[in-house]
C-alpha cells in the first residue's frame, strides 16, 4: 500500500445579490496514483564461464547482460469536476420566470512513466498521458437513468480529447569492448512521440489530428591518443616523460673514457629529440569526433478512429494507424488509411498534411603538432525541409471516394562550413570594381556550358542556361568568391561535404627562460569561421525535369525552370581573430593586440545584385593594477581607511566598414554605406568591499562615413559609477 497515494478535495460556494437569486458552484479534485521504484539485479549469464575468463576478445559474451524488471513504473489518474448553477433575478417588471443556467465541466487524465533498462547499455524511457472528458446530461442530476449516463461514461474512461506519448531509446555501442578497437566510443539515441488531438464536436466531419516525431542521434568519439599508446615505440616516443626516453645505439665502438661517453649521450638525446617533434608531428590529431542528428515529422489532420491502447484504436485486430505511425514511422500511410475509412470524405477539409525533415552533422578534430599548440577544427551541415500538400477527398459521391494530392509544396534552409580564404585578402579596386565580381560574370559562361554538356568553342549561351539562370548564377558565385575553378565547382546548390574551420591557441612562449623570466603569461590565437548559406528555398510549382521543359521566353527569361526558387545565398566569413596576442608580465601589466576581419557577400536572385560589406578592426589594449591603494571615506563614525587594488585599462580600437551593391546586369559597383570607427575607452575599477565597487570611466566614439551624405560624429561619455551589490 505504501506505493500508492489518494487525494480528494471539495469545495463549495454559495452566493446571491440584487441580481442574482442564487448561484451554486461546486468543485470536486481526486487523485489515484501508484510508483514503483526498485533496483533490479544484473543478469551476467555467461560471467562465470571460465573459458571466456582468458580471452580479450571474448569479453563481448562475457560482458553480455540484462535486467528482468523495469527499475520504474508510476500511474496517475486525476479527476477534475465543476459545476456551477446559476439562476438570475427578473428585474424588468414583466411577469417571466427565467430558467436556471448550467455550466459543468468533467476532466479525467492519466498519465504513466516506464524506465526500463534492458541492458547496461540499452536503456528505454517511456511516458504517456491521455486527457478525456466525461460528458453529463444537461440541467441538474436528479434522476437514476442521469446518474447511470455519468457512471457509464466514467467507466468508459471518458470521451477522449488528448493523448500523447514520449519513448526514447539510449544504446551505447559495445565497440570499445573490442581491444583493438578500444579507443572508439559510439552512442545512438532514438526519440519518438506521438500525438492524437480530436476534433471539437461541431467540426467531427473534419476527424482528428494525428501527428508523430522521431529523432536519430549518433554521436561518435575517436580517442587517437590511446591508439598511439597501443603501440609501445609510439608511447614512449610521443610521451613528454622523459624517463620514458629510448637511446639509441651509437654506431661504431663505445670507449670507457667519460668524455666519450657524454658525446654519445648528447648525440643520442639529440636524434630523440628530432624523432619524437617528428613523430608528434605526424601522429598530431589527438582526437575526432561526429555527431549526426536526423529529425522527421508527420502531421495526418482528417483521421477518423479515437484513441486506445497506446495511441491505437483497435490495437489487437486491426491497429489504427499503425503500430510504426505511433512508434516514430515515416512510412506514408495515407493511402492504407483511406483504404481502411480511417480518413474523412468531407470535402471541405482545408488542413495540410505536412511532413518535415532535418539533418545536423557537426564535425570536430584536436591537433596538437607541439606541446601547448593546440588547433581545433570544426565543421557542420545543416538542412532542413518541410512539405505540405492537401490529401482529400474530391468526389461528391461519399460511397465512393476518391483522395487525391493536392498543391505540393516544399521549403526550407540550409547552411554549411566553408572555405573561401583563398579570396579573403583580395582587396577593391580604386574605382570600388572587383577583380571577384568580374570573376562572377564571366564564369557564369563556363558553368552553363557545362549544365548543357556542350564541349569545344562555343559562342553561344547554351539554350536554357542563359546569364541571369539561378542555376548557373550560384555556381559561378561560389566558384568566384572561394577561389575554385569554374571548371572545378560544384553545380549543387547545397553541397555536401562541409569545409574546416578552426580555432589555433600557442602559449608555449612560457618555456623560453627569459620570456619565463619576465612574463606569466603570452598567449597567441587566431580564430576562422565561415559559412554557406540558403536563407530560405521553395518548390516551383512549374517545375520537371529538363527533358520534359519546353523554353518559354515570358517565364525565367528563357531559362529552365529550376526544381527550387532561391531567393538569396549568402557567404559569410569572419577572422575572429585573425591575430591575437595576449601578454601578462609579472609586475601585472597586460597587454592585448588584436586584429579582425570579416566579411558577408549575398548574392540577390530576386533583384540580381550582390551585395559585399566589408570590415576589419585593430585592437590594443593595456592594463595594469595597482595593488595596496588606500583611500579615506567618511562613514558614519568617522573617517575609515580602506586598502585595496586599482585596476586601470585603457583600449583602442579602430573599425573600418564598408557596403559595395554590384549590380548584374549594368555590371555596375556603387558603394552604399559603410563608417569609420574610433573608439577610444579607459576605467579606473576600485573595491571598496566585497559589495561596494568604485569605477572612473571615459567613452569616446569618432565616426566617419564613407558616403558624403553623412556627417563626421563623435559622442563622448564620462562619468562615475558606483555599483552595489545587494546580496
Amino acid at each position: 500500500l505504501e506505493n500508492f497515494s489518494l487525494s480528494y478535495s471539495y469545495n463549495e460556494v454559495n452566493s446571491s445579490n440584487i441580481n442574482t437569486e442564487y448561484l451554486i458552484r461546486k468543485d470536486h479534485a481526486a487523485g489515484l496514483g501508484y510508483n514503483f521504484n526498485t533496483n533490479p539485479k544484473n543478469i551476467k549469464p555467461f560471467s562465470k564461464l571460465k573459458f571466456l575468463k582468458k580471452g580479450k576478445y571474448l569479453r563481448l559474451i562475457k560482458d553480455f547482460n540484462f535486467y528482468y524488471s523495469p527499475k520504474q513504473f508510476s500511474f496517475r489518474t486525476d479527476f477534475n469536476k465543476s459545476y456551477l448553477e446559476t439562476k438570475m433575478r427578473n428585474t424588468s417588471g414583466v411577469n417571466l420566470e427565467l430558467p436556471a443556467m448550467y455550466s459543468k465541466l468533467f476532466t479525467m487524465s492519466r498519465i504513466y512513466n516506464m524506465k526500463y533498462d534492458l541492458t547496461r547499455s540499452i536503456k528505454l524511457n517511456f511516458s504517456a498521458s491521455n486527457q478525456s472528458i466525461v460528458d453529463e446530461p444537461y440541467g441538474k442530476i436528479e434522476t437514476k437513468a442521469q446518474r447511470d449516463s455519468i457512471w457509464s461514461n466514467i467507466l468508459s474512461l471518458g470521451r477522449p480529447t488528448s493523448y500523447h506519448h514520449n519513448f526514447d531509446i539510449r544504446y551505447t555501442l559495445p565497440i570499445s569492448k573490442v581491444p583493438i578497437l578500444s579507443w572508439i566510443n559510439s552512442s545512438i539515441n532514438y526519440d519518438a512521440n506521438y500525438d492524437w488531438r480530436s476534433s471539437s464536436l461541431a467540426a467531427q466531419n473534419y476527424g482528428n489530428t494525428i501527428q508523430n516525431n522521431n529523432s536519430i542521434k549518433l554521436n561518435t568519439q575517436f580517442n587517437l591518443t590511446s591508439l598511439y599508446n597501443k603501440v609501445p615505440v609510439l608511447k614512449k616516443i610521443l610521451s613528454n616523460n622523459s624517463a620514458n626516453k629510448t637511446r639509441i645505439p651509437s654506431r661504431g665502438s663505445v670507449r670507457n673514457n667519460q668524455k666519450n661517453n657524454d658525446d654519445v649521450d648528447d648525440d643520442s638525446d639529440i636524434k630523440f629529440k628530432l624523432l619524437r617533434y617528428i613523430a608528434k608531428g605526424i601522429f598530431s590529431v589527438k582526437n575526432l569526433s561526429i555527431s549526426y542528428t536526423e529529425t522527421n515529422g508527420t502531421l495526418l489532420p482528417g483521421f477518423l478512429p479515437e484513441t486506445q491502447f497506446l495511441g491505437l484504436n483497435r490495437p489487437f485486430s486491426s491497429p489504427a494507424p499503425t503500430l510504426g505511425f505511433v512508434l516514430g514511422s515515416q512510412n506514408d500511410i495515407r493511402e492504407q488509411a483511406a483504404m481502411q475509412g480511417w480518413l474523412t470524405t468531407d470535402t471541405l477539409l482545408n488542413y495540410l498534411y505536412t511532413q518535415t525533415y532535418s539533418n545536423n552533422l557537426n564535425l570536430r578534430a584536436t591537433v596538437e603538432p607541439v606541446s601547448r599548440f593546440k588547433i581545433m577544427f570544426t565543421g557542420s551541415r545543416r538542412y532542413s525541409e518541410n512539405e505540405n500538400e492537401y490529401f482529400r477527398n474530391t468526389s461528391s459521391d461519399l460511397s465512393n471516394p476518391t483522395f487525391e494530392h493536392i498543391s505540393n509544396t516544399k521549403s526550407g534552409n540550409f547552411n554549411i562550413s566553408f572555405l573561401p580564404i583563398r579570396t579573403a585578402f583580395i582587396g577593391d579596386r580604386a574605382d570600388n570594381s572587383s577583380e571577384l565580381f568580374d570573376n562572377f560574370l564571366n564564369y557564369r559562361f563556363n558553368i552553363a556550358q557545362r549544365l548543357a554538356n556542350e564541349e569545344g568553342v562555343v559562342q553561344d549561351w547554351p539554350d536554357g542556361y542563359g546569364p541571369s539562370s539561378q542555376q548557373v548564377l550560384i555556381p559561378a558565385f561560389l566558384s568566384a568568391y572561394s577561389g575554385t575553378d569554374p571548371d572545378r565547382q560544384s553545380l549543387n546548390a547545397f553541397p555536401r561535404i562541409p569545409m574546416p574551420n578552426w580555432n589555433i591557441n600557442f602559449n608555449g612562449f612560457t618555456k623560453i627562460r627569459w620570456v619565463k623570466n619576465n612574463f606569466k603569461n603570452v598567449t597567441m590565437s587566431h580564430s576562422y569561421r565561415s559559412t554557406y548559406s540558403v536563407g530560405s528555398f521553395i518548390s516551383n510549382m512549374n517545375y520537371l525535369p529538363v527533358s520534359m521543359q519546353e523554353l518559354n521566353s515570358d517565364i525565367y527569361g528563357g531559362n529552365y525552370v529550376p526544381e527550387f526558387q532561391i531567393d538569396q545565398v549568402n557567404i559569410t566569413e569572419q577572422f575572429a581573430p585573425f591575430f591575437k596576442l595576449d601578454i601578462t608580465m609579472n609586475n601585472s601589466m597586460t597587454t592585448r593586440i588584436e586584429y579582425k576581419k570579416d566579411r558577408t557577400i549575398s548574392l540577390n536572385l530576386s533583384n540580381s545584385q550582390i551585395t559585399e560589406v566589408k570590415g576589419f578592426e585593430y585592437i590594443v589594449g593595456l592594463g595594469y593594477r595597482i595593488q595596496g591603494v588606500r583611500l579615506m571615506f567618511d562613514g558614519g563614525g568617522g573617517q575609515k581607511q580602506v586598502d585595496s587594488d586599482l585596476d586601470l585599462r585603457a583600449d583602442i580600437s579602430i573599425r573600418n566598414n564598408k557596403t559595395i551593391i554590384r549590380r548584374i546586369e549594368e555590371e555596375t559597383n556603387q558603394p552604399t554605406s559603410g563608417q569609420s570607427l574610433i573608439t577610444l575607452k579607459f576605467s579606473a575599477d576600485y573595491v571598496i568591499n566585497n559589495r561596494v565597487n568604485l569605477k572612473l570611466f571615459y567613452d569616446q566614439v569618432v565616426t566617419d562615413y564613407v558616403v558624403s551624405s553623412s556627417f563626421p560624429t563623435s559622442n563622448t561619455n564620462i562619468g562615475v559609477s558606483l555599483r552595489l551589490t545587494l546580496m
